[in-house]
């Protein structure tokens, strides 16, 4: 049986809410990955994390219900530079992500994870959670593939300088998830990360180096194992954070 909400009738729907189901929502976007990588790498991510989770959730015996991804979102504009970037004004997105989950806690949901497969939308889920549970008492959870998967990551990869944008991270991913996308012919370390990464986080990320390509990384580094040994760790820590979040039940009376 199909686990994604479209292929569901409004009655198969109501028997998830009775079930206590989760629902996944994957939030990727489309834009420019460099001259190897689709446009729409972080929504491709975004897709095949939410599908592997939804698998291993009802392996679990975990209720599961997997929204299609979302693929356009917010995009920095140094990036939009570069054709590939259709972009949602962050407050437009916001909204529109908000009135998603907020109709599924219409409909009754209580266990709603979006899947956070883009850097510049942290902030954007992060306000939905805490809007949404100001509003309704319902407390979401977001999940990041790419911090699910770090501590393989960082154990595995070969650039002493890791990835942010094209680089050995997301190369890994799409040539494990869709590796006929791939122009591995056209890499380029022409934007290896060159920076002191301690003013990762506190600065933001495409104010503390220029891009010549429209990367920040190194993709030459990047093999399919890499990026298979990654998600596997990301789906498998995925499952196990949604099945203590579904089993969670005390919380904050409204």
């Amino acid at each position: 049986m199909s686990y994604y909400y479209g292929d569901q009738t409004r009655d198969q729907i109501a028997e998830y809410v009775k079930k206590n189901a989760v629902v996944i929502l994957p939030v990727g976007t489309t834009e420019e990955h460099g001259a190897h990588l689709p446009v729409e790498t972080d929504a491709y991510i975004a897709r095949y994390f939410g599908d592997k989770l939804g698998e291993a959730c009802e392996a679990a015996g975990i209720p599961v219900l997997v929204l299609r991804t979302i693929s356009y979102g917010f995009s920095m504009g140094v990036v939009r530079h570069w054709p590939g970037c259709p972009n949602v004004d962050i407050r437009v997105l916001m909204d529109y992500i908000g009135n998603i989950v907020e109709s599924l806690v219409n409909e009754g949901f209580k266990k709603i994870v979006m899947l956070d497969c883009h850097g510049n939308h942290d902030c954007v889920l992060r306000t939905v959670m805490r809007t949404v549970a100001d509003k309704h008492n319902v407390f979401t959870m977001t999940l990041s593939p790419s911090k699910l998967g770090g501590e393989v990551y960082n154990k595995l990869k070969k650039d002493p300088e890791g990835d942010i944008h094209g680089g050995e991270y997301e190369t890994s991913m799409m040539l494990h998830i869709a590796p006929e996308l791939v122009h591995t012919d056209l890499y380029t370390n022409v934007d290896a990360i060159r920076i002191d990464k301690r003013l990762l986080g506190p600065v933001s990320t495409w104010g503390l180096q220029n891009t010549k390509t429209g990367l920040f990384g190194d993709p030459t580094y990047a093999t399919a194992e890499l990026g298979k040994a990654v998600m596997d760790a990301a789906v498998k820590n995925g499952v196990e954070y949604i099945k203590l979040y579904r089993e969670h039940n005390e919380q904050s009376e409204a």
